[in-house]
C-alpha cells in the first residue's frame, strides 16, 4: 500500500467521523504535510553535534503532517538525529528537556507499558517491550505528547523524537 492510499483513507475516515458527528456549520477538512520540519516544531532542543540523519537518498529527516475533518485531528512533526555521544548521555539531555513539560515516563519500566483504562487520558508506552539499548520517554497526555527514543548506531546514538496531538 502506498503513502498516497493511507493518506486517501485516513482523509475519508477523518471525513466520515466529522460529518457523522456534527452539524456541518463552518465544516473544513484537510491534509498537509512537509519536510521542513525544525526542533522548535517538535518542542524539543537538538542534542549539541547531532546531525540529521536521511535512511535513504529519497528520505527525509524530518516531517511535520496534519489531517483534520470537522472536530477530529491529528498533528505530528518528527525529526531523526546521529550523534557521537554515548546513547545514556543523549538520554539524560533529552529526560531534562522533557522535563519542562511534566512527568517523564521512562518505557523500559514496565510499569509506564499498562495501558490506563479507554476513558483516561494518561499517557503510557507501548505494550511491547524494546529492543535491547533502546531509551525510550515519553510525556505529555495520552492526546497530546512529546516522546524521545534513543538506541546505539555505529560508535554514537540514533535519536528519533516527536510530539503528537490528536483531537477526537
Amino acid at each position: 500500500m502506498t503513502k498516497r492510499h493511507v493518506l486517501a483513507g485516513l482523509a475519508l475516515v477523518l471525513a466520515t467521523s466529522a460529518a457523522l458527528a456534527g452539524d456541518g456549520k463552518d465544516f473544513s477538512m484537510g491534509i498537509q504535510g512537509n519536510a521542513r520540519t525544525e526542533a522548535a516544531d517538535v518542542g524539543l532542543p537538538v542534542y549539541a553535534g547531532a546531525v540529521p540523519v536521511k535512511d535513504s537518498a529519497d528520505d527525509k529527516a524530518g516531517i511535520s503532517f496534519g489531517a483534520w475533518a470537522g472536530g477530529f485531528g491529528l498533528q505530528i512533526h518528527a525529526m531523526k538525529f546521529h550523534s557521537a555521544a554515548s546513547p545514556e548521555r543523549v538520554a539524560a539531555f533529552y529526560v531534562k528537556a522533557l522535563g519542562r513539560y511534566g512527568a517523564v515516563l521512562d518505557c523500559r519500566d514496565p510499569a509506564n507499558r499498562i495501558k490506563p483504562p479507554k476513558d483516561s487520558d494518561r499517557l503510557s508506552c507501548e505494550a511491547s517491550e524494546l529492543k535491547p539499548g533502546t531509551l525510550e520517554y515519553r510525556v505529555g497526555t495520552a492526546k497530546s505528547f512529546h516522546v524521545v527514543s534513543v538506541k546505539p548506531e555505529g560508535e554514537g546514538s540514533r535519536l528519533d523524537m516527536a510530539s503528537i496531538d490528536l483531537r477526537f
